[in-house]
């Protein structure tokens, strides 16, 4: 599991927004005007929202829920073209599918491999010939090396690591849309705070070794001990190994109940930080919850 801590919300996406690739949900979601006071956010399946009434806007003192949205292969809406470069060796197939602002189905498919030299294989890139709203679907062959993928709209690229073979991107919405803008007209940003499950690495060959929960913490709260333990500071070193001890209970825990039958994780870190007392409210007419 990871905590995003501050990401700003895009006010162009209306409340949505997506996971980074390599996380697949949500454990708790929290909503900020300023940064530093936040309120945690419930959850509401898809379906109850669209079965029910529910308020159609947001209003002071109302927070939004979230639900899951569907997933997508590019973490933006109206990404425009797509410029793929390889410098592959053996040749790959590489497919891309979504629909146009008009919601009208695109698909393109390309075969690319590196241009060959004499040091080497050089770069070579296709760009497609559709310009998406989104992108649905993203899905390449294995290949020896990366996939560069450089969206119109976006600052900088992705790369598609040789092992992966498509991308999906975890897309959540807050409902109803928060307020981006203050009463008196002016621009307001929102923050989320919130923890994720990781996926499962991709293994690229047979002898990739899988990531473990909560290995890095307890490495990381060992080698502070130690060195707590060199500077005569043994409180401190005892905390700190505590700290580890205590992350590589968790990391038997996740591993024990990922094993069983019954497939499921029992979260065991949890958020941290300034919160709200229950009952207030986050809102462009009271950002602090005072």
């Amino acid at each position: 599991m990871r905590t995003l801590e501050g990401q700003r919300l895009d006010p162009a996406l209306n409340g949505a927004f997506f996971l980074p690739y390599d996380a697949e949900e949500v454990i708790f979601l929290s909503l900020s005007y300023d940064g530093a006071s936040y309120a945690r956010l419930v959850y509401r399946e898809r379906d109850w929202i669209e079965r029910f009434v529910t308020p159609a806007y947001n209003v002071p003192g109302n927070s939004p829920w979230f639900y899951r949205a569907e997933n997508l292969a590019w973490p933006s809406l109206n990404p425009g073209k797509f410029t793929f470069t390889t410098t592959n060796a053996a040749p790959f197939a590489l497919y891309i599918a979504g629909h146009d602002s008009g919601n009208v189905p695109l698909s393109e498919s390309f075969i690319l491999q590196g241009t060959s030299s004499v040091s080497g294989y050089l770069p070579i890139s296709i760009t497609t010939q559709n310009s998406y709203a989104a992108v649905t679907v993203l899905s390449k062959g294995v290949t020896d090396s990366p996939v560069t993928i450089q969206a119109q709209g976006s600052v900088s690229p992705l790369v598609m690591p040789p092992g992966a073979t498509e991308l999906v991107f975890t897309q959540l919405v807050l409902y109803p849309a928060p307020i981006f803008v203050d009463f008196n007209g002016s621009p307001l940003s929102l923050y989320i705070r919130t923890q994720v499950k990781l996926k499962p690495d991709t293994l690229d060959n047979d002898m990739s070794v899988p990531r473990i929960s909560h290995i890095w913490d307890a490495l990381i709260s060992f080698t502070t001990g130690a060195l707590w333990k060199r500077l005569q500071q043994i409180q401190k070193a005892a905390a700190d190994n505590q700290d580890g001890m205590d992350h590589v209970k968790a990391a038997i825990n996740v591993e024990k109940n990922q094993s069983e039958f019954r497939q499921q994780v029992i979260p065991v870190v949890y958020e941290q930080g300034d919160y709200m007392e229950e009952g207030w409210m986050v809102s462009s007419a009271n950002p602090f919850g005072v």
